[in-house]
């Protein structure tokens, strides 16, 4: 927690400029200086508050205000505790540890190779092949000795720095060819890593080398620092590296954006196409044409991981419409966007209406434009969505892409992959709704079909992606990782439920989620969310009727469900009064919700057909 001189409180408009300015010109003056100002409102500008410890074989104290303020550029308020450096062991061991006592929902394990099989950079070359695979196998059975104990008392996620490779191999340029190489052990203990990760849960690996590599690693390191002050990290490196562990952050509590808005004229081509027309335009295999034919790939190549694109440009409408189905050198078509505005109207306004549009929460949207003004303006009016201003050479727009980190997902699955089309097919479903008379009749020319599937081994990644994603229809938005939700389906006492959806305009998939705790007498929900996208056609109700069903034919009497408010899970509010579901008593679970199953009519509505059941796992 950032405990700084108290200063004059700023607004959250202001904030989010002062930390855009951090961002921009990131050195330790403006870092500290805006950490001070920061301080009486860090709670209030984050959705999220977590703690995070930091275990190390190094100095790592630099980090921590870097690391509060990234946090708070994401959404996220972090307490921080950081233990003595070199206390590994003592601190994962322990339960009674500095780091056990602090309760952490996340601890960052950065530790260096180097400091703990020094031998392995400062001697390689005297030491044999046994010798030095020894060393390192030794230390890696003690690190997963530890990380097994730390398991024992904390469910807390484990981030893992991996090693880095050295400025200049032992070997010189023999290094590659050599059997007994350093670079390849090192690239082996990278490799045990993975393997140590995976046989705990809810550990991730941060590749660390990568992010040395992609700042240099001639650079990376103050030496004098290194051997003065234990801290192997230049000054300068401090912002990208807080950055690095942030980006590891967002998905796993769900503040990952989902929306690119980009302007047109200048970003997805050169020129201002109203003047100089569809064929006049910069867009092609000659530079400045192929700076924009670059950067379109690179937002084509978000697309497919699942990023919903938009469109908001002050033009005549029908012009970039025209652009984007005729122009032979357009990577990005007409099919990629779910949705467009091109008008007039200022253009917070129109990222207003496409919110509305596609269901989702305003805090979700990217906006990229060239105009310093439209930029300035969309963080005035709207500083929740991440607006970046693009420079003024094009050939820089392709990096600027590549650099947005707040996309990230710890998986892509086939959903996401298609999901730019199902946000296009629900402007069908709009036009089609508008167009009949009654809600009944709307819902049966639908055609839906719904499948569910009990604790299937092969959405485990989905489901747990969901939890991380849906904010607007949640009971509660507790998160889980795929170990959690492999661990709910083979517990034996609880069933993880998918709902996947499919109409006339095409398949929606997996777009439900219950985490169910059984008993004889009563079923509790653990989880309940659904994507916000296909609300509104009675499948939630539907789903929850069929869980009733489930529910009642095990001889249960009564299903429970919680609702816990949060900023975002507003639209879930009336769900279980909509179901039948009776509030319990204020007096002692103001929050718990109760369905009485013996007389509840679970009846699934005609118009929505029920698939055959996938196949549970044992």
């Amino acid at each position: 927690m950032m405990t700084h001189l108290p200063s004059q409180t700023l607004t959250h408009v202001e904030a989010v400029k002062l930390l855009d300015a951090v961002d921009a010109q990131p050195t330790l003056v403006n870092i500290n200086t805006a950490a001070r100002k920061l301080a009486p409102i860090a709670s209030s500008l984050a959705a999220v508050q977590k703690r995070l410890a930091c275990v190390s074989s190094f100095t790592i104290d630099f980090l921590k205000t870097p690391l509060e303020l990234q946090a708070l550029r994401a959404g996220l308020h972090l307490q921080i505790h950081v233990a003595p450096y070199g206390q590994i062991d003592q601190e994962l061991i322990n339960p009674q540890s500095g780091v056990a006592s602090f309760n952490p929902d996340v601890v960052l394990i950065a530790v260096r190779l180097r400091d703990v099989c020094p031998a392995i950079y400062d001697a390689f070359n005297s030491l044999s092949p046994d010798d030095a695979r020894a060393m390192l196998d030794d230390w890696l059975a003690r690190f997963k000795s530890a990380l097994m104990s730390f398991r024992q008392h904390s469910q807390a996620h484990l981030l893992i720095l991996n090693y880095e490779a050295p400025v200049a191999p032992a070997l010189g340029i023999a290094d590659r060819a050599a059997a007994n190489s350093q670079s390849k052990l090192i690239r082996a203990a990278n490799e045990s890593l993975d393997a140590i990760a995976a046989a705990v849960a809810n550990a991730h690996v941060l590749d660390y080398d990568a992010l040395i590599a992609a700042h240099g690693r001639a650079t990376w390191e103050d030496r004098r620092m290194a051997l003065y002050g234990r801290i192997p990290v230049a000054a300068e490196h401090y912002w990208p590296f807080a950055g690095f562990i942030v980006r590891y952050l967002r998905p796993m509590y769900g503040l990952t954006k989902k929306v690119l808005v980009l302007d047109a004229d200048n970003t997805l081509w050169g020129g201002v196409i109203g003047d100089v027309g569809v064929d006049g335009i910069a867009l092609g295999p000659d530079y400045p044409g192929s700076a924009f034919v670059a950067f379109q790939k690179r937002v084509l190549d978000l697309y497919h991981r699942g990023i919903v694109l938009c469109i908001a440009s002050k033009n005549q409408p029908g012009i970039v419409e025209e652009a984007l189905k005729t122009h032979p050198s357009m990577v990005l078509r007409e099919k990629h966007f779910a949705a467009m505005r091109v008008n007039w109207n200022p253009k917070p306004q129109n990222l207003q209406e496409m919110a509305a549009d596609l269901n989702l929460g305003i805090d979700s949207f990217v906006f990229l434009d060239d105009s310093d003004v439209e930029c300035a303006l969309m963080r005035e009016a709207l500083p929740q969505v991440l607006t970046v201003c693009l420079p003024k050479e094009p050939a820089r727009y392709a990096a600027v892409v590549e650099a947005l980190d707040c996309f990230d997902q710890f998986s892509v699955s086939a959903e996401d992959r298609a999901r730019g089309e199902l946000y296009r097919a629900e402007s069908g479903r709009r036009q089609l709704q508008s167009a009949v008379v009654d809600m009944p009749t709307f819902y049966r020319q639908l055609a839906m079909k719904v499948t569910f599937g009990v604790n299937q081994s092969s959405q485990i990644s989905r489901a747990a992606q969901m939890t991380n994603r849906t904010n607007q229809f949640n009971m509660h938005t507790i998160r889980c990782s795929e170990d959690d939700i492999r661990r709910f389906m083979t517990s034996g006492d609880h069933e993880v439920i998918t709902l996947a959806l499919e109409d006339r305009f095409g398949d929606s998939g997996v777009v439900g989620l219950a985490i169910v705790r059984k008993a004889p007498h009563e079923w509790v929900l653990h989880q309940l969310l659904m994507s916000c996208r296909i609300l509104g056609r009675t499948v939630e109700q539907a789903f929850v009727n069929w869980i009733a069903g489930r529910a009642k034919s095990a001889g249960a009497t009564r299903l429970v469900g919680q609702f816990v408010p949060t900023p975002k899970n507003k639209p879930f509010a009336g769900f279980y009064k909509s179901c039948g579901f009776a509030a319990n008593s204020p007096d002692s679970a103001p929050d718990q919700w109760i369905l009485s199953l013996p007389n509840v009519d679970t009846t699934i509505p005609d118009w929505i057909a029920i698939q055959p059941s996938a196949t549970e796992i044992s």
